[in-house]
């Protein structure tokens, strides 16, 4: 193309500098817009496919946000014979009105961007649904009210419970329904509601047994912000490809020289921009094009830094759901990057703690005060897990499962320092007229297998290990002995300063499931002065005692154990042993008495 282009200017008897300008002119002219397509393209398919696990994941999480206890009883009473009446009496019921504040409560995640958010039920038809619950009936309703009292027409457009949706167009709604899984559009379709292009994204729900489908939550999302970009970013292109022919020009006839110092330098700022030095500026030193050049790179990097930042902010609270920590044994940049399968094997501490009694103290709360109690308490212990070079694996209700991949000492000052700010968390709760709560801590070390399990479409980060149910079971038994935090004598072995901790021995247990039995401690640190003193004291006792039991001298055992129990009553661990000295004098120890205790129960 360069070549019939010089001959056309040769046949028009142009000098070779004209020759020059025009077929440098033409080419940059050509890559410019070239550039600027694929630009385009490459970055309206990028922010298309990001819209896409957004909406994915709005919905996934979405629809575990729901009440399924409530959309359960909704779904029940739905039947083609309702009346209007029958209907509006159900929009005002606390199921229908829990259900719609939740649904706009998922609409606030994203409210400029998410327009509609429902729950569609089956039908016998595969063609056609009904509407359970529509995030905007409630308002509706309150607007034709409103209306009608001032004497207004109201065009009644609302998609009521009970209501019939065709869906025979909506294939991947109706994909959805057929194998009940988290689907997304493949492409926008124009919203003439919006006037812009919008597509929708769907996820299964439920019930609570996750055994029976009730229908699909359905999100409608707008392009509004993909526009927004693209058009800043097709201004900016016009822009670069402007100053670049201007530039050309120039170049050619004038600043040969000035202007490859120019681009070399511009070269050196977009590569390692490119690098990811998002930060990086052109240092604009002249007015002429080339400064300009410089300048509307700055607002190009500007605006792609300030969109960059928008996605990290997305990345960052992805990672309140998925620790960076494990990403990072997964060796891992992003969440974008983990794959169904990744695993790693690591040497860990599992930390295990519980609310003692929770169900009964939750049964005298509401789920509101349920959810800001448990978070709450959940506030104040994270913090004391994160300093002390743990994470967070995962939250089961008000228990915690955290992960300590250094050394084990690490887990156990967590776990002391966690139980000293309950005794301030407790002192908080008193002052607000509220019962005190206590925790167990079960820590044991060993083997972990990290890694995702699932399937393509839903996928979770997850251990697998031994010591994670031991260390479970472990905090199981700190009801049973009457201890805060109860250890595994592997962690023991393990503690580089043991003197720096209050041990003491606790029993010999083979736990359910478990054949080989394991040796557990107590550590009471965090015990109050009162209580570590009289430990202290009875430990010489103690130990004698508790030989005595292994070795099956239980009436020596029993003595001893009761001495200690008329000093110090409060001690569980005295009359646990003292009660078993006594049923086996009664009944007999086990055949091969080893001093060993058989759980059977977890």
């Amino acid at each position: 193309m360069e070549d019939k282009q010089a001959s056309l200017a040769y046949k028009l008897g142009l000098s070779l500098r004209i020759k020059i300008v025009l077929t440098f002119f033409i080419f940059i002219s050509v890559i410019s817009l070239l550039i600027s397509f694929a630009n385009y393209y490459i970055l309206s398919n990028e922010l298309f496919d990001k819209l896409q696990d957004q909406i994915r994941n709005i919905t996934g999480i979405g629809s575990m946000s729901l009440d399924t206890q409530a959309l359960n009883r909704l779904n029940t009473l739905m039947s083609e014979d309702l009346s209007e009446e029958q209907v509006a009496e159900i929009e005002k019921s606390e199921d229908y009105q829990l259900i719609s504040v939740q649904l706009n409560r998922i609409r606030d995640v994203e409210s400029d961007l998410i327009t509609y958010v429902y729950i569609l039920v089956p039908t016998e038809d595969e063609n056609t649904a009904r509407f359970l619950v529509d995030a905007d009936v409630l308002a509706g309703l309150e607007e034709k009210e409103a209306l009608e009292q001032a004497g207004e027409e109201y065009d009644d457009e609302i998609s009521h419970f009970n209501s019939e949706y065709d869906i025979a167009v909506f294939d991947v709604m109706k994909k959805a329904f057929a194998e009940k899984a988290n689907l997304v559009e493949e492409e926008y379709y124009f919203d003439e509601d919006y006037q812009v292009n919008s597509f929708s994204g769907y996820a299964p729900l439920f019930t609570e047994d996750g055994e029976t489908f009730i229908g699909l939550l359905g999100i409608d999302m707008t392009d509004k912000d993909v526009t927004a970009v693209l058009s800043q970013v097709s201004l900016l292109s016009i822009g670069i490809a402007g100053s670049a022919q201007v530039l050309s020009l120039i170049v050619s006839l004038i600043l040969g020289t000035m202007f490859t110092r120019g681009i070399k330098h511009l070269d050196k700022i977009v590569r390692r921009f490119g690098e990811k030095e998002l930060n990086v500026r052109a240092v604009v030193k002249t007015k002429d094009e080339v400064g300009r050049l410089g300048f509307t790179f700055n607002q190009m990097a500007q605006t792609i830094q300030n969109y960059s930042a928008h996605l990290e902010n997305l990345l960052l609270a992805y990672g309140r759901f998925v620790p960076h920590d494990f990403l990072h044994f997964l060796k891992k940049e992003s969440i974008i990057d983990v794959r169904l399968g990744d695993h790693t094997q690591q040497d860990m501490t599992v930390l295990f703690s519980d609310i003692r009694s929770f169900t009964t103290l939750s049964e005298s709360m509401n789920p509101e005060e349920n959810f800001n109690f448990i978070n709450s308490y959940l506030k104040r212990m994270g913090p004391e897990i994160r300093s002390n070079k743990g994470f967070i694996d995962k939250y089961i209700g008000d228990a915690i499962m955290a992960l300590f991949p250094g050394e084990p000492e690490y887990a156990l000052n967590a776990a002391i320092n966690m139980l000293r700010t309950l005794k301030e968390y407790n002192e908080h709760r008193s002052q607000q007229n509220y019962q005190p709560i206590r925790i167990g801590i079960g820590i044991h070390t060993g083997k972990l297998m990290l890694g995702t399990v699932g399937e393509h479409e839903r996928m979770d980060g997850t251990v697998i290990a031994d010591a994670v149910n031991l260390s479970s079971r472990l905090e199981s038994l700190t009801k049973l002995y009457g201890a805060s935090i109860v250890i595994s004598g592997e962690t023991l072995k393990l503690l580089p300063d043991r003197a720096k901790y209050n041990v003491r021995f606790i029993d010999r247990v083979q736990v359910k499931g478990k054949t080989k039995p394991v040796i557990i401690y107590e550590i009471y640190n965090a015990d109050s002065a009162k209580t570590k003193e009289k430990k202290k004291k009875n430990t010489a006792v103690y130990i004698k005692a508790v030989e005595d039991y292994a070795r099956g001298d239980f009436k020596k055992a029993l003595a001893l154990f009761k001495s200690l129990h008329q000093q110090d009553g409060e001690d569980k661990l005295y009359s646990l042993y003292s009660q078993r000295c006594e049923r086996f004098l009664k009944y007999g120890a086990p055949a091969n008495w080893k001093g060993i205790t058989i759980l059977d129960s977890k």
